[in-house]
């Protein structure tokens, strides 16, 4: 005769025990990205802090920023410069002064740039001097030397230009001329000296100069981009094609 077996006698499945869970890996968060907006004009300007680098941020990028300093030369020892203050004398200018004005940016990786302004001053009649003339060099460049030659060379070619005819007549009748508005200069034909090796020589050396402004303006288009490709790298965004 079959007796049913209470629940109590039913053998019991016992089950293994099962090892804790490891606690989730803790996600490394993004650390917050600092914004270039002052906290006082954030009521002012909300997205402010969210918008691409200007130009004012350009050289900012994650090695520190940019120092720029300012330094100032009256005249200076090299070759452009002693012919733009002979030019000058030449040209009857009355107590003038050459002033080169550099801004260095002293970059915490990259090399200094130095970007250069040449200012010709005259006195006037209440005392103090007044700018007759104000070039800037047509790039930045690496050393001061070099930005105060360009500088310097971009005043003497429109100087000759805006005095062509007072040049005419004076052994720097061949200097380079160009106006402010062109990439091209030119030099005074040499026919009446009747000297073929003269001839030959101004016109390879109006080609040169001509190349070299080609040269300093796409030298300036690329350092432009290089530092806008920097200023986009540090803040963190791709930059478009």
């Amino acid at each position: 005769m079959n007796q049913k077996r209470s629940r109590a006698e039913e053998p019991l499945e016992v089950q293994p025990p099962v090892p804790p869970s490891a606690p989730p890996a803790e996600q490394p968060q993004e650390e917050p990205r600092r914004s270039t907006v002052d906290p006082e004009d954030r009521e002012q300007d909300p997205d402010a802090g969210n918008a691409p680098p200007s130009d004012d941020d350009e050289d900012d990028d994650e090695a520190g920023p940019v120092v720029t300093t300012t330094h100032r030369w009256f005249d200076y020892p090299l070759p452009v410069p002693r012919m733009l203050r002979e030019t000058l004398e030449m040209l009857h200018y009355d107590q003038f002064w050459i002033t080169y004005v550099g801004t260095r940016y002293r970059h915490p990786v990259l090399h200094d740039d130095w970007d250069m302004t040449v200012e010709i001053s005259i006195p006037d009649e209440f005392g103090s001097r007044r700018n007759i003339h104000v070039r800037h060099a047509p790039t930045r460049r690496n050393s001061h030397e070099a930005a105060i030659s360009d500088a310097a060379r971009e005043a003497l070619t429109t100087l000759c230009h805006a005095h062509r005819e007072d040049m005419a007549i004076t052994s720097r009748r061949y200097y380079p001329c160009r106006s402010v508005e062109r990439l091209d200069a030119w030099i005074a034909n040499p026919e009446a000296e009747q000297n073929p090796r003269l001839e030959s020589t101004i016109e390879y050396l109006a080609t040169l100069n001509t190349d070299y402004n080609a040269a300093l303006d796409e030298l300036d288009m690329v350092r432009y981009e290089n530092r806008k490709l920097r200023a986009w790298v540090a803040h963190g965004v791709e930059p478009a094609e």
